[in-house]
């Protein structure tokens, strides 16, 4: 077998967490661990697949992909890392089938077995939310307040009680004895102060002669025409930054790199937004791969116009190497990005879906018929291209 689910162990895999090893032909085939789907299947009678959003029900007919954690190429093969709320619903010593597909179009199909003392937690998670990229672990929900062992309860100390104070000396009984005189005086008496003739006389004070002050007088200087000048200039300068400082500033537009393009999408951004922040990206011919996960972000929450854009770096007609992420066209993913755009009353993707069924580049049925519904219905939205096709 060459994938297998693997714990190395409490620090680098927390209570929940494991990481799938997949070696031999399948991780030489993808190139880019980082834009690695995948998707869990149970292949019994009927085929389930693994949705970690409803942990009440997550096994499911329909087929459901996300994104692995921290995927990565370690120990000779792919590391995908997994959280709390998908190995929770794996059952143990059971074979289930792991789906892989690449942004490229490259899929494959491995075969591994959870373990019985896979260490988990015991409660189910809630609130699981597919990453929007590869990120870092997540570590297992805190335990329920029954899972939290009582600390035990600490003695009372006992106050401390202070000790009698010993009693008063008793009286010495009476005696016509007479008490000894001490050694020495211990408060002698004070000399006398000495006689007021040996005291020299003190000088009186002598008052200052009083001298008036002369008068200032301040002296007039008119300013100059440089220092008027001057003056003018700095009150020009204190209202033109005064009014600069009014005036409403446009808004800063953020740097983009790969690092913000994952983090912004960590954020569960707003889907209108994130297209146009990729639009923006687009017109600027950067970042090709934060494009594609900007539009496939907006894609996923229903925005047509992202749709249109992931099926133009998939089409073979409008593909081109230096205005895609993608290392060559893939027909299959351009329909299926394109048919979502027509379904939501895009004209562009309703020409772009009609001329990839009209040349047979998708394996759906009635494929021609298919064609020209679509190209009507782009011709009779405006499509210029479309009105062309169908004359043709």
């Amino acid at each position: 077998m060459t994938t297998e689910l693997k714990q190395l162990g409490p620090e680098e895999h927390p209570s929940g967490t494991a990481a799938l090893r997949i070696t031999g032909p399948t991780a030489q085939r993808f190139d880019a661990p980082e834009l690695i789907e995948i998707a869990i299947i149970d292949a019994g009678q009927t085929e389930r697949h693994l949705d970690p959003r409803n942990p009440d029900d997550p096994w499911t007919t329909a087929m459901f992909w996300f994104f692995p954690l921290e995927p990565q190429r370690r120990e000779g093969g792919l590391w995908l890392e997994l959280d709390h709320g998908v190995t929770h619903h794996l059952g143990a010593n059971k074979p289930y089938r792991l789906r892989l597909r690449s942004l490229d179009g490259v899929e494959a199909d491995e075969v591994f077995v959870m373990k019985a003392n896979l260490r988990r937690p015991s409660q189910k998670p809630r609130g699981w939310v597919m990453p929007p990229d590869p990120r870092g672990p997540l570590k297992a929900p805190p335990p329920s307040h029954a899972d939290i062992p009582l600390s035990p309860v600490p003695a009372p100390v006992p106050a401390l009680v202070p000790e009698p104070a010993p009693p008063p000396p008793e009286p010495l009984p009476f005696s016509n004895e007479v008490e000894p005189e001490p050694l020495w005086d211990p408060a002698p008496e004070p000399l006398p102060p000495p006689p007021a003739e040996a005291l020299p006389p003190e000088p009186e004070p002598q008052p200052e002669p009083y001298v008036e002050p002369a008068p200032v007088v301040p002296a007039r200087r008119r300013p100059t025409k440089l220092q008027i000048a001057l003056i003018y200039l700095v009150l020009f300068l204190i209202g033109a930054g005064g009014a600069w400082l009014l005036l409403p500033k446009p808004p800063v537009e953020p740097v983009w790199t790969m690092d913000s393009c994952r983090t912004t999408l960590r954020a569960n951004p707003d889907p209108a937004k994130t297209l146009a922040d990729a639009g923006k990206l687009a017109q600027s011919g950067q970042l090709l791969d934060c494009q594609f996960l900007l539009f496939k972000y907006a894609a996923e929450k229903g925005q047509a116009g992202a749709a249109r854009m992931l099926g133009t770096f998939y089409d073979p007609d409008t593909w081109a190497k230096d205005k895609s992420p993608l290392p060559a066209p893939n027909p299959t993913e351009a329909a299926r990005w394109h048919k979502q755009a027509a379904e939501a009353g895009d004209a562009e993707s309703m020409y772009r879906y009609g001329m990839l069924l009209k040349l047979g580049r998708t394996e759906e049925a009635d494929g021609p018929e298919k064609a020209q519904m679509w190209l009507k219905k782009a011709a009779d939205a405006g499509h210029a291209q479309a009105k062309a096709a169908l004359a043709n």
